[in-house]
């Protein structure tokens, strides 16, 4: 219930449950409350890690916008969450995902923002005041310093694997179950563990923060490879997109992801390919298209160099393997 989270913790999760008309359920930890109405279905899980940490679980799905206001405390959020929910957040990303770990500083105050219709807004959230990292025990003053600069200037997807695999574990599941609490507070320690030992590593490597801007140009090389592979990327366009020179996108590039773009989006490419030939039955002419070639037969040399054989020999291997195991 609503009573079982630290009043210190009410602003960030009450006000949207009167606004949405979500109606509580029971849980054995914290407030688990549910939407299906005509407003939409949704569920929301709140559960207080400690009086001044507050770990939130949403999955909603309007039927029509609905404008939201929320008065929350001062911050400091880490979050995994869709490309619509991160849309709303204080950062600014040009290249989103499905899923995106985020992490930012919030003033407090009135915060205001629109749910639109038909998008999915899932996020797996944790909001820690000022006074949660006076209370982390076992830190010295300069790293929990190091740990609050890093979460408040990390890129969007540059955290580490392990932060948005931790957050996504803490499913709603856990408010019903009778170890939902120790397991919450086991898992906030382990994601801060995560961010203190990358904010350690960044500092190590760049103790004046010289190379930021050649971590965000490496990083949004990467994602438009990730995201759009399938396009007709060249070196050239990238390097126009993010308004820098080719030299200096090569040279970063390497240096950040340890190897140069021309690869990364061959092997991007290549493993999608593989994919298809092995999980579907589309043509070979097509999945070149899928993966970013315009001619089949360069498709098929490129398939060749990497993996000594061609798209069809490939698939038979692969529905070989199948019969026989």
């Amino acid at each position: 219930m609503v009573a079982d989270v630290a009043e210190s913790l009410h602003t960030f999760f009450v006000p949207q449950m009167k606004q949405l008309g979500l109606i509580e359920q029971p849980a054995k930890h914290g407030s688990l409350s549910t939407l299906d109405s005509e407003w939409g279905q949704g569920i929301l899980w709140a559960h207080s890690v400690s009086e001044h940490c507050l770990y939130t679980f949403h999955d909603l799905q309007l039927n029509a916008p609905v404008k939201l206001t929320e008065f929350p405390s001062d911050y400091i959020c880490v979050t995994s969450m869709t490309d619509s929910s991160a849309k709303l957040c204080p950062v600014t990303s040009r290249y989103l995902r499905d899923r995106n770990t985020v992490s930012f500083h919030q003033d407090g105050g009135a915060v205001s923002f629109t749910l639109k219709p038909e998008e999915r807004h899932r996020s797996y959230t944790i909001c820690m005041m000022p006074e949660f990292f006076d209370e982390l025990e076992g830190l010295s003053d300069d790293q929990k310093d190091l740990l609050i600069d890093h979460l408040c200037s990390c890129d969007t997807n540059t955290h580490p694997r392990e932060v948005g695999l931790a957050l996504e574990s803490m499913n709603p599941s856990w408010a019903t179950r009778e170890g939902g609490g120790f397991f919450c507070e086991g898992k906030v320690r382990e994601i801060i563990a995560h961010m203190l030992d990358a904010a350690a590593k960044d500092r190590e490597e760049d103790p004046w923060n010289l190379s930021t801007e050649d971590r965000r140009i490496a990083r949004e090389a990467q994602m438009i490879i990730d995201e759009r592979f399938a396009e007709g990327l060249t070196l050239q366009s990238i390097a126009s997109e993010l308004f820098v020179g080719k030299t200096r996108l090569c040279a970063v590039f390497r240096n950040q992801i340890g190897s140069c773009v021309a690869e990364y989006l061959r092997e991007r490419r290549m493993a999608e390919a593989r994919r298809l030939l092995e999980t579907s039955d589309i043509k070979a002419v097509e999945v070149s298209r899928a993966v970013g070639y315009a001619h089949p037969s360069s498709f098929t040399e490129a398939f060749r160099r990497e993996f000594g054989m061609t798209p069809s020999q490939w698939r038979e291997k692969a529905r070989m393997a199948k019969l026989s195991g």
